[in-house]
């Protein structure tokens, strides 16, 4: 049996305590000292990337270059760029991306994966050695196309489109339709660049929307009532000069959780996406952080359906992440003061890193 020891994330909320497990299984969780410790800090599960684009690792920035113009399909930098990697630059993409996640405690992400069939094939087949994919993938084109549809549903865990805005509505809706029919999951980019019509995205009933910076009261009041969740990319939407509205939406009443999105602009570092959050929240009037660990830690394992416990406990599977204690309240230890510092130890099944000492 091997420990982990110090304040650590139950069920009940935090305690000071050891974690002992073996066999990739959690056997206890007792309060007092450990018979010996592998680590010791703050213990949580680990955590939730909700959105991404890692296979923009390789693509460099052109700091000149507008949203649309440099992610906007079909023809946004990143996408002229992506159609010139080779499947092997892809997947040492991929590959990269997963290592560093699971290194910085990232256990799961969410990847919106462009290139239709052939890029989420890649995505879904390969073994990346780090965090596991969540693959939301896409049509090739801006068009519905049956064949096609049947195919990429056969490979992916869902569908992630791009906007409204991009699409003809009608086509748009029949993906929205095939991919509920075929029981996954459904999202999109939503009010990012520009203010789009709420009424005409819940109609696709989607499982989640991702940024809505440039939403009105009305429109999280709506998501709310529909009880469909948002995923928010702070350092992202700041490159663009937009904030996040997170008080806005905590208010509302929207279950909220962390992505990095494209990685050329923000590296999938989900420690300093809380850091950012957390700040952005105090700029905007709330009182407290501890959201900002529910969306990484609760909130992203529930959007994306990963049917995981929240809190660490007997019985369950080893799903481990110390942080290195910085002597504060654990909360706001996590999410202000962690980003500078890779995680002690990240364990999820039979994945196991350990920080060099």
């Amino acid at each position: 049996m091997e420990y982990v020891a110090g304040t650590i994330l139950t069920l009940e909320g935090f305690v000071e305590g050891y974690v002992g497990f073996e066999d990739g299984v959690i056997v206890e969780v007792e309060r007092g000292q450990p018979p010996s410790c592998i680590a010791k800090g703050i213990v949580t599960p680990t955590l939730i990337n909700t959105h991404t684009h890692v296979a923009d690792l390789r693509i460099p920035v052109d700091l000149s270059l507008s949203l649309e113009e440099l992610v906007a399909p079909p023809d946004g930098l990143k996408h002229r760029m992506l159609r010139s990697m080779s499947s092997k630059d892809l997947c040492d993409t991929f590959r990269e991306a997963s290592e560093l996640m699971f290194q910085r405690g990232v256990s799961a992400f969410a990847d919106f994966r462009e290139s239709g069939i052939d890029g989420s094939r890649l995505l879904c087949q390969g073994e990346w050695g780090g965090a596991h994919p969540v693959v939301m993938g896409r049509p090739s084109e801006l068009r519905f196309d049956r064949e096609e549809m049947d195919t990429l549903l056969s490979l992916v865990d869902g569908v992630g489109i791009s906007s409204i805005s991009d699409w003809d509505y009608p086509e748009l809706m029949d993906v929205a339709d095939i991919t509920h029919h075929r029981g996954k999951m459904f999202a999109l980019h939503a009010s990012e660049r520009i203010h789009e019509d709420i009424d005409l995205i819940l109609d696709l009933k989607p499982d989640y929307l991702v940024h809505m910076t440039m939403a009105t009261d009305s429109d999280l009041e709506a998501c709310a009532d529909r009880g469909v969740p948002v995923v928010v990319c702070p350092r992202s939407n700041l490159f663009f000069g937009r904030e996040p509205p997170l008080a806005r939406m905590l208010d509302a009443g929207i279950t909220i959780a962390l992505g990095t999105d494209n990685a050329m602009i923000s590296l999938p570092d989900v420690l300093t996406e809380m850091e950012f959050a957390g700040r952005i929240l105090r700029q905007q009037g709330h009182g407290r952080v501890d959201p900002v660990l529910r969306m990484v830690i609760e909130n992203g394992r529930k959007i994306l359906k990963l049917n995981e416990p929240i809190g660490i406990q007997p019985g369950s599977p080893c799903d481990l992440l110390v942080i290195g204690p910085r002597r504060g309240e654990a909360v706001t230890d996590l999410v202000l003061r962690s980003a500078s510092a890779n995680p002690l130890l990240v364990i999820k099944g039979n994945k196991t890193r350990r920080e060099p000492r």
